[in-house]
Protein backbone atom coordinates (compact mmCIF):
# COMPACT_ATOMS: atom_id res chain seq x y z
CA UNK A 1 0.00 0.00 0.00
CA UNK A 2 2.60 2.31 0.92
CA UNK A 3 4.53 1.83 -2.59
CA UNK A 4 0.68 2.81 -4.35
CA UNK A 5 0.35 5.99 -2.07
CA UNK A 6 3.98 6.82 -2.96
CA UNK A 7 3.36 6.03 -6.71
CA UNK A 8 0.21 8.26 -6.43
CA UNK A 9 1.93 10.55 -4.18
CA UNK A 10 5.03 11.31 -6.90
CA UNK A 11 1.96 10.81 -9.94
CA UNK A 12 0.04 13.83 -8.25
CA UNK A 13 2.88 16.11 -7.47
CA UNK A 14 4.33 15.56 -11.18
CA UNK A 15 1.00 16.06 -12.79
CA UNK A 16 0.46 19.51 -11.95
CA UNK A 17 4.17 20.39 -12.41
CA UNK A 18 3.41 18.82 -16.27
CA UNK A 19 0.25 21.10 -16.90
CA UNK A 20 2.89 24.01 -15.72
CA UNK A 21 4.76 22.98 -18.11
CA UNK A 22 1.84 22.62 -21.20
CA UNK A 23 1.14 25.83 -20.23
CA UNK A 24 4.68 27.97 -20.87
CA UNK A 25 5.10 26.00 -23.47
CA UNK A 26 1.71 26.89 -25.08
CA UNK A 27 2.22 30.70 -23.94
CA UNK A 28 5.67 30.63 -25.63
CA UNK A 29 3.64 29.41 -28.63
CA UNK A 30 1.13 32.11 -28.62
CA UNK A 31 3.96 34.40 -28.32
CA UNK A 32 5.74 33.10 -31.17
CA UNK A 33 2.47 33.29 -33.14
CA UNK A 34 1.83 37.07 -32.32
CA UNK A 35 5.21 37.79 -32.88
CA UNK A 36 4.63 36.12 -36.70
CA UNK A 37 1.63 38.16 -36.78
CA UNK A 38 3.20 41.36 -36.88
CA UNK A 39 5.62 40.08 -38.82
CA UNK A 40 3.51 39.43 -41.65
CA UNK A 41 1.48 42.72 -41.17
CA UNK A 42 4.36 44.86 -41.29
CA UNK A 43 5.29 42.70 -44.68
CA UNK A 44 1.71 43.17 -45.74
CA UNK A 45 2.08 46.90 -44.86
CA UNK A 46 5.39 47.25 -46.90
CA UNK A 47 4.15 45.58 -49.78
CA UNK A 48 1.02 47.75 -49.87
CA UNK A 49 3.02 51.07 -50.05
CA UNK A 50 5.69 49.32 -52.80
CA UNK A 51 2.69 48.79 -55.22
CA UNK A 52 0.94 52.06 -54.35
CA UNK A 53 4.43 53.44 -54.91
CA UNK A 54 4.64 51.54 -58.05
CA UNK A 55 1.07 52.14 -59.19
CA UNK A 56 1.47 55.71 -58.96
CA UNK A 57 4.73 55.66 -61.07
CA UNK A 58 2.85 52.98 -63.66
CA UNK A 59 0.42 56.48 -63.95
CA UNK A 60 2.52 58.58 -64.39
CA UNK A 61 4.02 56.81 -67.17
CA UNK A 62 0.92 56.18 -68.71
CA UNK A 63 0.87 59.92 -68.52
CA UNK A 64 4.00 60.72 -70.18
CA UNK A 65 3.51 58.10 -73.25
CA UNK A 66 0.05 59.77 -74.08
CA UNK A 67 2.02 63.28 -74.18
CA UNK A 68 4.38 61.85 -76.15
CA UNK A 69 1.78 60.09 -78.81
CA UNK A 70 0.02 63.21 -78.92
CA UNK A 71 3.68 64.73 -80.06
CA UNK A 72 4.36 62.61 -82.45
CA UNK A 73 0.99 62.59 -83.67
CA UNK A 74 1.91 66.84 -84.08
CA UNK A 75 5.49 66.38 -85.18
CA UNK A 76 3.57 63.70 -88.33
CA UNK A 77 0.64 66.27 -89.23
CA UNK A 78 4.09 69.66 -89.70
CA UNK A 79 5.87 66.41 -91.85
CA UNK A 80 3.00 66.03 -93.99
CA UNK A 81 2.90 69.99 -94.08
CA UNK A 82 6.25 70.26 -95.00
CA UNK A 83 6.32 67.53 -97.23
CA UNK A 84 3.19 69.18 -99.47
CA UNK A 85 5.37 72.33 -99.25
CA UNK A 86 7.97 70.56 -100.57
CA UNK A 87 5.99 68.92 -103.49
CA UNK A 88 4.75 72.53 -104.30
CA UNK A 89 8.44 74.08 -103.82
CA UNK A 90 9.64 71.34 -106.59
CA UNK A 91 6.78 72.15 -108.78
CA UNK A 92 7.21 75.88 -108.87
CA UNK A 93 10.72 75.18 -109.27
CA UNK A 94 10.32 72.61 -112.61
CA UNK A 95 7.96 75.31 -113.81
CA UNK A 96 10.69 78.23 -113.58
CA UNK A 97 13.03 75.95 -114.97
CA UNK A 98 11.46 75.39 -117.84
CA UNK A 99 10.74 78.65 -118.42
CA UNK A 100 14.23 80.21 -118.00
CA UNK A 101 15.42 77.19 -120.74
CA UNK A 102 13.10 78.32 -122.79
CA UNK A 103 14.12 82.20 -122.86
CA UNK A 104 17.54 80.81 -122.95
CA UNK A 105 17.03 79.04 -126.38
CA UNK A 106 14.83 81.58 -127.71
Amino acid sequence: MQKISFSLLALLFLLPNAHAKDVVAQQAGVEYARQEVERVEAEIQSEQQALTEAEKVLAQRVKAVELQKKQVAEIKKKLEHAQKNLLAARAKHENAQTVLDRAWRQ
